[in-house]
């Protein structure tokens, strides 16, 4: 598998896999052009920027994303400025700054300089099944000391793929921990490198 930085042409791939992971808070935040939105995301200076995504292929096919962020990567982007001309008014733009503020907001939240925050993981559906994810936690764990995440209560078929992986909860929140619907997990494969 070779993993790469997301780049301008992968957008709709980009997009398409992060709309994935929660389609209906997506459609809830977006409506009808949920998907639209997500672009847009994808494409500001929020926390879902391509900079900060890795796209996983296998035969020069994308098949998977994540994001992975250091302990000050979080913290500048919980502090940056979103440009507000991006967001010209009307009520479509007002749903992408107010998800904007909500992921800003998730990179508050307290890791220590120990830990790596993966922010999104997500496999292609034609490409579940086949290891993918297996092969990505491998990697991710070769190259993080330890590895926190948080998941919705209620995704049961992410946690059991996370708890498989080795990921248990975390049973001191931060303080600053505004997802009261998720779970903060961490790794406990401790790695040497």
């Amino acid at each position: 598998m070779l993993f790469r930085s997301a780049e301008r042409e992968d957008v709709p791939f980009v997009a398409s896999l992060v709309f994935d992971t929660d389609p209906s808070h997506f459609k809830r935040a977006f409506g009808w052009k949920a998907n639209k939105y997500v672009s847009g995301l994808v494409l500001l200076n929020s926390p879902l920027n391509i900079r900060h995504i890795t796209v996983c292929e296998v035969s020069g096919q994308p098949v998977a994303i994540y994001a992975l962020y250091s302990m000050k990567e979080m913290n500048q982007l919980a502090s940056s400025k979103p440009n507000l001309r991006d967001f010209v008014p009307s009520l479509s733009k007002f749903r992408l700054l107010l998800e904007f503020r909500t992921l800003q907001k998730a990179m508050r939240m307290s890791i220590s300089s120990n830990q790596s925050y993966l922010g999104i993981i997500s496999v292609e559906r034609n490409f579940r099944n086949m290891g993918l994810a297996r092969m990505i936690f491998d990697y991710l764990f070769e190259t993080c000391q330890e590895i926190v995440l948080d998941v919705s209560r209620s995704n049961s078929r992410a946690l059991s793929i996370y708890i498989r992986y080795g990921f248990r909860p975390e049973t001191r929140l931060p303080r600053d921990y505004p997802l009261k619907d998720s779970i903060r997990l961490k790794s406990t494969r401790k790695t040497t490198g």
